[in-house]
C-alpha cells in the first residue's frame, strides 16, 4: 500500500469529526483544541458552540429534576459547588453509595473571587453565570462579571454609566438574560431608593458596553424592589417579568416585562382576582414563576398562620400576553399536602416540593421564603446548570 492510499484511509470527513466532538463534555473539548489547528478552529466556531449547547439542553430541561441533571450551589457566599443530580439525590437518598456528598464537585472559582470578597449569583443561563462582587462600604465598587466554570473563562464588565453610592441609593439590583434573536447575553441594572427609580441600564456582551434605559422604564418599576415578594422575577420568551404595584404603597398590581431582544418594557395584566392587594396581604403572598414555558403565578393564602385552610393556587397564562388565557391549573390544600424543603434558588426563594400527606403534619415551617437559608450540604442558593462552551471565542474572555 503506497503512502497516498494510507493517507486516504486516515482521513475522516469533517462532518463525522464534528458529530463525534459534539458528544464530548466541555472540559474534553478544551483539550481537543490543542490537538490540531483544524479541530481548534472547528470547536471555536459559533455554530459549533451553539450546536453543542442545543444538544446539551435537549437532554436537560430547565427547572426540572431529571436523571443526570446538574445543580449549581452557592454556599455561604464564598464558593460554588456543582452537584450532579441522579434521581433522588436531593432528597437524602440513603441508598446512594457514600451519600450525596460524593456527588458534589467544587468548582474552581476565578481569581477575582476569594475568601475575603463576598459575591452573589444573579442568575445562570446556558452554562454561564452572572455574578456581582461588592465592597460592603461602597456600591460603586461593585464588580459584575459573566463566568463559564466549565471552560474556566470569565468576562469582567466595564463600569456602568451611572455610579451609585451607598449613602445616596440603597437598592441596586441586577438581572441576567439571553437574547435568542442575536445570540447575546445581557445584564439589566436598576438603581433606586424606596420611592424613586433612579437609573436603568443594560449591558450587551456582544456590544461590550452599557446603554441607558432610564427614560423608557415605567416610573413605578422601582417600587417594592426591597420588599418581599416583589423582588422575584421569572424569565419567559427571552423576557424578564416582575410583579409590581402601580403606585407607591398602592393596591393595584401588574406584571412588568422587559424584552431582552427589543430592550423595551411592557405590561401584562394579572388575573382579575389577583390585581388588588387585599387588607389581609400579610397572610397572602404571590410569586411570579415559570410553568412549562409559560408565565405563572403562585398564590399562597394564610401562609404564615399554618392553618388547615392554607391553600396554594397555581395560575398559568396559557397564551403569552393574552389576559383571557389566565387559568388556575391547581389548588393545593395544606390539609392534604405538606412541603418538603429542597433548598433555596437564585431568587432566595425557598424551593419545595408538594408531597401527599400520609403521616402527621411536620412542625410549622420557619422563615419560609424570607431568604434566611438553611445550612445544609445543598448550599444557600440553588439553580439548575448545563455545561456549555459559551465565552470560548469571546475576545475579552479571561482564562484561568
Amino acid at each position: 500500500m503506497d503512502s497516498t492510499s494510507s493517507s486516504k484511509l486516515t482521513y475522516i470527513p469533517e462532518e463525522i469529526v464534528r458529530g463525534i466532538l459534539l458528544r464530548l463534555p466541555a472540559k474534553s473539548l478544551i483539550m481537543c483544541t490543542a490537538v490540531c489547528k483544524s479541530w481548534s478552529c472547528l470547536i471555536k466556531r459559533c455554530y459549533f458552540i451553539d450546536a453543542h449547547l442545543s444538544r446539551k439542553l435537549s437532554f436537560q430541561s430547565n427547572h426540572q429534576i431529571v436523571d443526570g441533571c446538574q445543580v449549581l450551589l452557592l454556599e455561604n457566599h464564598t464558593k460554588f459547588n456543582l452537584l450532579s443530580c441522579y434521581g433522588d439525590i436531593l432528597f437524602h437518598n440513603p441508598e446512594l453509595p457514600g451519600g450525596a456528598a460524593d456527588y458534589i464537585t467544587e468548582l474552581m472559582n476565578p481569581p477575582i473571587l476569594n475568601e475575603d470578597t463576598g459575591f452573589d449569583m444573579v442568575q445562570t443561563c446556558n452554562g454561564v453565570i452572572c455574578l456581582t462582587s461588592t465592597n460592603n462600604d461602597d456600591i460603586a465598587a461593585t464588580d459584575i462579571f459573566i463566568w463559564n466554570p466549565s471552560i474556566r473563562r470569565y468576562v469582567v464588565l466595564p463600569r456602568p454609566n451611572f455610579i451609585a453610592y451607598l449613602n445616596n441609593y440603597n437598592i441596586v439590583r441586577h438581572y441576567f438574560g439571553y437574547d435568542s434573536h442575536t445570540n447575546d447575553y445581557k445584564v439589566l441594572r436598576c438603581v433606586s431608593n424606596l420611592s424613586t427609580q433612579v437609573a436603568v441600564e443594560i449591558y450587551s456582551l456582544a456590544r461590550g458596553s452599557w446603554k441607558t434605559l432610564t427614560a423608557s422604564a415605567p416610573t413605578y418599576f422601582g417600587f417594592g424592589t426591597a420588599t418581599w415578594p416583589f423582588s422575584y422575577w421569572a424569565v419567559v420568551n427571552d423576557a424578564l417579568h416582575w410583579v409590581r404595584p402601580r403606585v407607591q404603597r398602592g393596591k393595584d398590581l401588574v406584571i412588568v416585562s422587559f424584552d431582552m431582544s427589543t430592550e423595551l418594557f411592557g405590561e401584562i395584566m394579572m388575573p382579575q382576582g389577583l390585581r388588588k392587594i387585599e387588607p389581609r396581604y400579610v397572610d397572602s403572598n404571590i410569586w411570579i414563576s415559570k410553568h412549562k414555558g409559560s408565565v405563572a403565578l403562585l398564590e399562597c393564602s394564610n401562609m404564615f398562620t399554618q392553618s388547615s385552610d392554607t391553600q396554594l393556587h397555581l395560575w398559568v397564562m396559557e397564551e403569552y400576553g393574552v389576559v383571557e388565557s389566565w387559568t388556575k391549573l391547581y389548588t393545593y390544600s395544606m390539609a392534604e399536602y405538606f412541603l418538603l424543603s429542597l433548598g433555596f434558588n437564585f431568587y432566595h426563594e425557598h424551593v419545595f416540593m408538594l408531597d401527599i400527606r400520609k403521616t402527621l403534619p411536620p412542625p410549622p415551617l420557619k422563615n419560609l421564603g424570607n431568604g434566611e437559608s438553611q445550612k445544609t450540604h445543598r448550599g444557600d442558593i440553588m439553580d439548575f446548570f448545563v455545561e456549555s462552551l459559551v465565552l470560548l471565542g469571546h475576545p475579552n474572555a479571561i482564562s484561568y
